[in-house]
Protein backbone atom coordinates (compact mmCIF):
# COMPACT_ATOMS: atom_id res chain seq x y z
CA UNK A 1 0.00 0.00 0.00
CA UNK A 2 2.63 2.28 1.05
CA UNK A 3 4.69 1.77 -2.43
CA UNK A 4 1.85 2.50 -4.43
CA UNK A 5 1.33 5.49 -2.97
CA UNK A 6 4.86 6.24 -3.78
CA UNK A 7 4.84 5.33 -6.69
CA UNK A 8 1.05 7.58 -7.26
CA UNK A 9 2.93 10.71 -5.86
CA UNK A 10 6.05 9.93 -8.41
CA UNK A 11 3.74 9.86 -11.17
CA UNK A 12 1.91 12.82 -10.30
CA UNK A 13 5.08 14.53 -9.96
CA UNK A 14 6.51 13.59 -12.83
CA UNK A 15 3.41 14.58 -14.64
CA UNK A 16 3.59 18.13 -13.21
CA UNK A 17 7.11 18.46 -14.34
CA UNK A 18 6.63 17.48 -17.96
CA UNK A 19 3.56 20.00 -17.62
CA UNK A 20 5.93 23.24 -16.49
CA UNK A 21 8.72 21.97 -18.95
CA UNK A 22 7.14 23.44 -22.51
CA UNK A 23 9.25 23.03 -25.52
CA UNK A 24 9.32 26.70 -27.52
CA UNK A 25 12.09 25.19 -29.50
CA UNK A 26 9.56 22.85 -31.21
CA UNK A 27 7.47 25.79 -32.01
CA UNK A 28 8.12 26.56 -35.73
CA UNK A 29 7.21 30.05 -38.08
CA UNK A 30 4.35 29.53 -39.79
CA UNK A 31 2.44 27.53 -37.20
CA UNK A 32 -1.11 28.62 -35.83
CA UNK A 33 -2.01 30.53 -32.42
CA UNK A 34 -4.04 27.60 -31.53
CA UNK A 35 -1.26 25.25 -32.15
CA UNK A 36 1.15 27.36 -30.11
CA UNK A 37 -1.43 27.78 -27.15
CA UNK A 38 -2.51 23.74 -27.25
CA UNK A 39 1.15 23.11 -27.22
CA UNK A 40 2.65 25.41 -24.58
CA UNK A 41 -0.38 27.19 -22.79
CA UNK A 42 -1.89 30.05 -22.83
CA UNK A 43 0.42 33.29 -22.57
CA UNK A 44 1.49 34.85 -19.33
CA UNK A 45 1.00 38.39 -21.26
CA UNK A 46 -0.44 39.13 -24.71
CA UNK A 47 0.82 42.51 -26.44
CA UNK A 48 -1.05 43.90 -29.24
CA UNK A 49 0.53 45.63 -31.74
CA UNK A 50 -1.51 48.39 -33.74
CA UNK A 51 -0.93 46.71 -37.04
CA UNK A 52 -3.01 43.71 -35.18
CA UNK A 53 0.15 41.72 -34.22
CA UNK A 54 1.03 40.18 -30.97
CA UNK A 55 3.43 38.83 -28.87
CA UNK A 56 3.22 36.50 -26.52
CA UNK A 57 5.33 36.66 -23.29
CA UNK A 58 5.87 33.24 -21.69
CA UNK A 59 8.18 33.78 -18.30
CA UNK A 60 8.97 30.51 -17.01
CA UNK A 61 8.64 30.85 -13.60
CA UNK A 62 9.84 32.88 -10.35
CA UNK A 63 13.17 31.17 -10.24
CA UNK A 64 13.31 30.56 -14.28
CA UNK A 65 16.64 32.06 -15.89
CA UNK A 66 14.57 32.62 -19.79
CA UNK A 67 11.06 33.62 -20.68
CA UNK A 68 10.26 33.66 -24.06
CA UNK A 69 8.66 35.77 -26.66
CA UNK A 70 6.49 34.20 -29.62
CA UNK A 71 5.26 36.99 -32.18
CA UNK A 72 1.91 36.02 -33.82
CA UNK A 73 1.13 37.84 -36.82
CA UNK A 74 -2.57 39.59 -37.73
CA UNK A 75 -2.92 36.37 -39.83
CA UNK A 76 -2.34 34.35 -36.23
CA UNK A 77 0.35 32.52 -37.68
CA UNK A 78 3.27 32.35 -35.47
CA UNK A 79 6.19 34.62 -37.01
CA UNK A 80 9.60 33.67 -34.22
CA UNK A 81 10.22 32.95 -31.43
CA UNK A 82 12.58 34.09 -28.99
CA UNK A 83 14.43 33.63 -25.66
CA UNK A 84 14.98 37.17 -24.29
CA UNK A 85 16.85 36.92 -21.16
CA UNK A 86 20.45 37.12 -22.84
CA UNK A 87 22.91 39.80 -23.53
CA UNK A 88 21.43 40.48 -27.26
CA UNK A 89 18.11 41.94 -25.71
CA UNK A 90 19.86 43.12 -22.35
CA UNK A 91 22.21 45.18 -24.75
CA UNK A 92 19.16 47.33 -26.25
CA UNK A 93 17.90 48.58 -22.77
CA UNK A 94 19.27 51.82 -22.58
CA UNK A 95 18.84 55.24 -20.65
CA UNK A 96 15.41 57.28 -20.88
CA UNK A 97 13.18 53.57 -21.80
CA UNK A 98 10.09 53.01 -20.24
CA UNK A 99 8.93 51.01 -17.88
CA UNK A 100 6.21 49.66 -20.66
CA UNK A 101 9.45 49.36 -23.05
CA UNK A 102 11.29 47.60 -20.73
CA UNK A 103 8.73 45.38 -19.82
CA UNK A 104 7.83 44.44 -23.36
CA UNK A 105 11.45 43.30 -24.26
CA UNK A 106 12.53 41.29 -21.66
CA UNK A 107 9.08 40.19 -19.92
CA UNK A 108 8.20 40.52 -16.54
CA UNK A 109 10.75 40.70 -13.90
CA UNK A 110 11.72 38.10 -10.74
CA UNK A 111 11.73 41.00 -8.37
CA UNK A 112 10.78 44.62 -7.85
CA UNK A 113 13.07 46.46 -5.87
CA UNK A 114 12.24 49.87 -4.41
CA UNK A 115 14.87 52.44 -2.78
CA UNK A 116 13.30 55.59 -1.56
CA UNK A 117 16.33 58.02 -0.66
CA UNK A 118 17.28 57.77 -4.04
CA UNK A 119 13.73 57.53 -5.53
CA UNK A 120 14.72 54.31 -7.52
CA UNK A 121 12.68 51.21 -8.45
CA UNK A 122 15.44 48.56 -9.96
CA UNK A 123 13.86 45.04 -11.65
CA UNK A 124 15.85 42.18 -11.71
CA UNK A 125 15.99 39.14 -13.89
CA UNK A 126 18.09 35.86 -13.34
CA UNK A 127 19.14 34.13 -16.17
CA UNK A 128 22.17 31.69 -17.38
CA UNK A 129 25.24 32.56 -19.07
CA UNK A 130 27.90 29.51 -18.10
CA UNK A 131 26.99 30.79 -14.48
CA UNK A 132 23.72 32.35 -13.11
CA UNK A 133 23.37 36.21 -13.39
CA UNK A 134 21.50 39.12 -12.67
CA UNK A 135 20.43 41.82 -15.17
CA UNK A 136 19.06 44.69 -13.07
CA UNK A 137 17.22 47.59 -14.47
CA UNK A 138 17.47 50.80 -12.40
CA UNK A 139 14.64 53.04 -13.17
CA UNK A 140 14.23 56.67 -11.91
CA UNK A 141 10.81 56.13 -10.11
CA UNK A 142 9.16 59.44 -10.34
CA UNK A 143 9.87 59.76 -14.42
CA UNK A 144 9.48 56.17 -14.70
CA UNK A 145 12.72 55.99 -17.30
CA UNK A 146 16.07 53.65 -17.13
CA UNK A 147 18.59 55.81 -15.24
CA UNK A 148 21.24 52.54 -15.88
CA UNK A 149 21.91 48.54 -15.96
CA UNK A 150 23.74 46.16 -13.58
CA UNK A 151 25.02 42.88 -14.68
CA UNK A 152 25.97 40.75 -10.84
CA UNK A 153 27.32 37.35 -10.79
CA UNK A 154 25.42 34.97 -8.67
CA UNK A 155 27.79 33.93 -6.15
CA UNK A 156 26.83 30.81 -3.60
CA UNK A 157 28.21 31.08 0.15
CA UNK A 158 29.17 27.94 1.59
CA UNK A 159 26.99 26.73 3.64
CA UNK A 160 24.62 26.97 1.39
CA UNK A 161 23.42 30.88 1.70
CA UNK A 162 23.72 32.96 -1.58
CA UNK A 163 25.14 36.66 -2.06
CA UNK A 164 23.81 38.83 -5.23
Amino acid sequence: MIAALHRAAALIALSLLAAGCANFSAISPGESALTVEARVGPPGTVWKNADGSEVWEYPMGPAGVQTFMVDIGADQAVQAVHQVLREEYFSKVVAGMSRDDVRRLLGRPKEVWYFPSRDEEVWVWRYLEINYKFFNVLFDRTGGTVRTTLRLDEVFLPGGGRKN
